[in-house]
């Protein structure tokens, strides 16, 4: 298990691809490999998620990641 405030270092400092699993905002999960982060926000809690392979950009919430690299996330 990792710690939140363990999560956010791993986004601030680590520039290799990792997967991760959130909640969207209607409970849904959604499941994503092999992505980057570009920037974090500690004031706002988001992260902005590189996808690798599709370049594609996705902004969340770093509450709603419960999983990286297999391990859960506690708070």
């Amino acid at each position: 298990m990792i710690h939140l405030s363990t999560l956010h270092k791993i986004l601030r400092d680590n520039k290799t691809p990792f997967s991760c699993k959130l909640w969207k905002k209607n409970g849904d999960i959604l499941i994503y490999k092999d992505v980057v982060c570009t920037s974090s926000h500690h004031a706002s809690n988001t992260a902005t998620l590189l996808f690798t392979e599709s370049r594609e950009i996705r902004k969340v919430k770093v509450i709603c990641i419960f999983e990286i690299n297999d391990e859960e996330i506690y708070i």
